[in-house]
């Protein structure tokens, strides 16, 4: 048992607009302590996971998971979260993240033929899962360009949708990477609007906040309780 020391889960924040949000809000009502790394400040990414460090979470981000002569620091986050596999350590890596996550222990990472922006209903595999226990078809609020086209040796597959065949997929014991983003809100979709990356531009669409505030409560219903699963499974 680990509840009788902190517990702290290192988020790697890779883009100003795209903190842990609601993710982490919901690992923090259940007793963890969510330490962030801003990455894009300058703040130093460590290459193996820190001695008080109990789980990962690297988050989204407008670059691709190889274009470390945008964002320096993604050598240092590959091989952190290469290490975390290697030593088991859990990880819920999101969208970059899981991309990162991926291209860290040999997976392959492409541009996708079309942006996934919106919400997209994901549809689970026939393979059981102790965490992704949602049901098939079940919305997810998507934002990217890039996917993960090469799954890493030894990790399986669990979720896809029409455009991205690899949505969610696990490694080791408990590390997960997840192509779409359960952290966000309406409110987070309002600002990367605003702040427009090439994956929203190229998407061809005007707008996509009301889609995700029409059933932001449902994925709130569906996603909180996994991602406070996928915590409550570290403290065991």
């Amino acid at each position: 048992m680990i509840s009788e020391i902190k517990k702290i889960i290192l988020a790697i924040q890779n883009d100003p607009t795209d903190p842990p949000h609601l993710a982490g809000r919901w690992l923090m009502e259940i007793g963890f302590e969510i330490e962030i790394i801003r990455a894009y400040k300058g703040e130093s990414v460590p290459s193996t996971v820190p001695e008080n460090v109990v789980g990962l979470m690297p988050l989204g981000g407008h670059m691709g998971a190889n274009d470390d002569h945008v964002a320096p620091w993604l050598p240092n986050e590959r091989a952190l979260l290469k290490d975390a596999v290697e030593k088991d350590i859990p990880v819920f890596a999101i969208c970059l993240g899981a991309q990162l996550l991926a291209a860290a222990n040999g997976g392959i990472v492409e541009r996708a033929p079309e942006s996934e922006i919106g919400i997209y209903g994901i549809e689970r595999n026939e393979i059981s899962d102790p965490i992704f226990d949602f049901k098939s078809g079940s919305p997810a609020a998507q934002w990217h360009e890039d996917k993960v086209t090469k799954l890493p040796e030894g990790a399986t597959k669990l979720a896809s949708s029409p455009l991205c065949e690899n949505q969610i997929y696990r490694m080791g014991s408990n590390s997960y990477g997840v192509q779409f983003h359960p952290e966000i809100d309406a409110s987070i979709i309002k600002i990367w609007e605003e702040n427009a990356d090439n994956a929203f531009i190229e998407s061809g669409k005007s707008s996509v906040e009301s889609e995700v505030r029409d059933v932001e409560s449902d994925l709130i219903d569906i996603w909180k309780p996994i991602i406070q699963k996928w915590g409550h499974s570290i403290t065991k």
